[in-house]
């Protein structure tokens, strides 16, 4: 009974389930959102990529590569619908597709599976695999970020801020920044679009999409599609679960060196999770078609999933077209295999990214310039020195490796050269450029499933030589300096464990930080009782640091009141990234606004309001709500006597321009 592989998914899934609920979810809104991702997402997208490509395979690949299939093509209805003002028919593709299966006859055998058996080894392992992500889930970031104040009164910088993006894109279509006036949206916003979706089509508040419900399932499926990756660039089960437990937990000396781990960006960067999640999907569907050719349905997929990771995350595409370019390459030089499927492949990337480059992120880089050697950079150290500590750390992070130059007929294979040729594209992208807030690691995040297949493969070429102990030796020996140097960094998952065992797991904190108490009960009554096109002017712009300092990175109005702010903080905006740039590590998030004019005119409005400063706002401006933290003084009796008090809670007050 235990061989079955219903039995694991099935206790991941109890776990998964109680882990929510223990953390604040409420019990409906689990089902709820399940419901909507079955429904909408994977279901519709199982059937299109059965259709598309050559049949049905394993059925956990089916519904995790069907679910990033879903999850485009829902995009693909919200977009259009949120932008023509009708929200609620976004699901109308997807219902379309399931009714469509079912109606028609020749369509119905693709509800069918292949009947193919994963070893139950195999099954366990992935179900392990999804309870430790759910448990890091809960130690690292649920804890830290409840659902009710004031768990959430000090969330970490960055999520606010993916709040207020989403919040954006749940009334705006297309969006801008809302922290601050005049700043174009140029950014990777995908995952925003399909939290609005979700939060439209099920009622779900946004923050319980983000907090809980929509990251969890995308990281566990990205698993699944690394292991299934691993399985046919490998060519045999064990690969999956071994790749798996690599792109988890591989690590230089000690954790000394960058290797893009994935569990330390899980929550703080959705982004990159949601990007990860549908390239795996992409690079599931090219190793095949890089090996055995492709047909026109498997072309139209490609081109499907490659516009989704456009706008999901920004650093897959290029590492992507680098990889195509080396196969590419070398099937030039050996006259071997089918080379126009590489060509074509570039093609379709290339001219997506440019579109990407162009529609989404007008030009822009997010504030990543070209810097060689500027990552290894470090006081007191050679430039060469720290070159050659990062080859190193990467070396035996990824030890494996050594294995292909081994077994170098290896590298014939189109399916093991891409992964090497992102890996080899991450490298260099991390050596060459520099960003303010250390973005360039995202590259090699990016690229680190993909490392892990190919360290995994060369593992497996030295072991499948029966006659040659010394390569099995060789072998087991490259897989215990992985093992060994992913130990060597277990502080960085013990530290979040102990605190929980010490603190308890459900300790939530207990004072109040960036949030004040009512915030955010006066930001939804904001929300409730405005239009999505009223313009909102706050006193809080700062997340307080020592010594009085303002850092720039106030998200959290707009992202629970979901309306555009006058001036709130104005980090990550185009201006800003330039600025930044110049500002360097360290600085940037205290860098004042650019526009003090605005700033003055906003703030007089709370420090010494009257009839001139609040009708500036209003007529200036188009200022129509007034959002006020009490706890930063505001002359609230003089407010009084020239805005309608509307709302308190708290130290929160919201009142109405006159």
């Amino acid at each position: 009974m235990l061989r079955t592989g219903w039995i694991p998914a099935s206790v991941a899934t109890a776990v998964v389930v109680a882990t929510l609920v223990a953390y604040g979810t409420p019990f409906p809104q689990v089902l709820l959102h399940t419901a909507y991702l079955v429904v909408i997402l994977t279901l519709p997208g199982m059937l299109i990529w059965r259709i598309l490509r050559r049949g049905p395979g394993h059925l956990s690949a089916d519904l995790a590569a069907g679910t990033a299939v879903g999850f485009v093509i829902s995009l693909a209805g919200y977009l259009p619908a949120r932008a023509a003002g009708v929200p609620m028919v976004a699901t109308a593709p997807a219902l379309a597709v399931l009714v469509a299966f079912a109606a028609v006859p020749r369509l119905r055998p693709h509800w069918r599976g292949s009947g193919e058996r994963a070893p139950w080894w195999w099954s366990w392992s992935m179900s392990g695999a999804a309870v430790a992500v759910t448990g890091w889930s809960a130690i690292s970031f649920f804890r830290s970020h409840a659902l009710v104040w004031p768990g959430n009164a000090t969330p970490s910088p960055d999520v606010p801020f993916q709040l207020g993006i989403a919040a954006e894109l749940k009334h705006h279509v297309p969006g801008i920044i809302p922290f601050l006036q005049d700043e174009p949206l140029r950014y990777h916003w995908f995952l925003h679009a399909h939290l609005a979706a979700t939060s439209w089509a099920t009622g779900i508040e946004l923050q319980t999409l983000l907090f809980r419900l929509a990251v969890l399932p995308l990281a566990i499926a990205m698993l699944v599609l690394v292991a299934h990756c691993a399985r046919v660039v490998v060519g045999v089960w064990w690969a999956g679960p071994v790749a798996v437990v690599i792109t988890l937990f591989a690590a230089g000396p000690k954790g000394s060196v960058p290797t893009g781990a994935p569990l330390g960006v899980l929550w703080l960067s959705p982004t990159q999770t949601a990007g990860g999640f549908l390239f795996a999907a992409v690079a599931l569907l090219l190793v095949r078609m890089l090996r055995d050719g492709a047909r026109g349905g498997e072309w139209a997929l490609f081109a499907l999933l490659i516009a989704g990771v456009a706008g999901a995350k920004a650093t897959f595409l290029p590492l992507l077209v680098a990889a195509l370019i080396l196969v590419a390459v070398v099937r030039l030089f050996t006259k071997a295999g089918d080379r126009w499927v590489p060509l074509t492949a570039l093609g379709i990337t290339v001219a997506i990214l440019l579109a990407a480059s162009a529609v989404l992120f007008s030009g822009s880089t997010t504030g990543l310039t070209v810097d060689p050697l500027g990552s290894v950079r470090r006081p007191g150290q050679s430039t060469g020195a720290g070159l050659v500590r990062y080859l190193f750390g990467w070396l035996v992070a990824w030890a494996g490796l050594a294995g292909l130059l081994i077994a170098w007929r290896k590298l014939a294979d189109p399916a093991l050269l891409f992964c090497l040729g992102l890996g080899a594209a991450a490298m260099g992208a991390v050596l060459s450029t520099t960003q303010s807030g250390q973005s360039q690691y995202y590259f090699l995040t990016s690229a680190r499933p993909y490392l892990s297949i190919a360290a995994t493969a060369g593992v497996a070429a030295l072991l499948t030589v029966r006659s040659w102990t010394w390569r099995r030796i060789t072998a087991v020996a490259l897989l215990g300096v992985m093992l060994a140097y992913g130990a060597s960094n277990y502080r960085t998952y013990a530290v979040p464990l102990e605190t929980s065992l010490d603190k308890g797991f459900r300790k939530y904190p207990r004072a109040a930080g960036q949030i004040p108490a009512g915030g955010v009960e006066a930001a939804r009554w904001l929300r409730d009782n405005s239009s999505p096109d009223d313009l909102v002017a706050t006193n809080v712009h700062c997340r307080m640091l020592p010594g009085g300092r303002c850092d720039n990175r106030s998200f959290w109005v707009a992202g629970y009141a979901e309306r555009r702010m006058l001036l709130e903080g104005w980090a990550y905006s185009p201006t800003w990234y330039a600025m930044a740039e110049a500002a360097g590590p360290g600085r940037y998030q205290v860098m004042p606004y650019w526009k003090p004019e605005v700033l003055a005119e906003n703030d007089a409005a709370f420090t010494t309001p009257n009839a001139e400063t609040l009708n500036l706002l209003r007529d200036k401006y188009g200022v129509r709500w007034l959002y006020v933290d009490e706890r930063l003084h505001p002359d609230t009796a003089a407010l009084e006597k020239h805005a309608d008090l509307r709302h308190s809670s708290g130290d929160a007050a919201v009142y109405e321009l006159r």
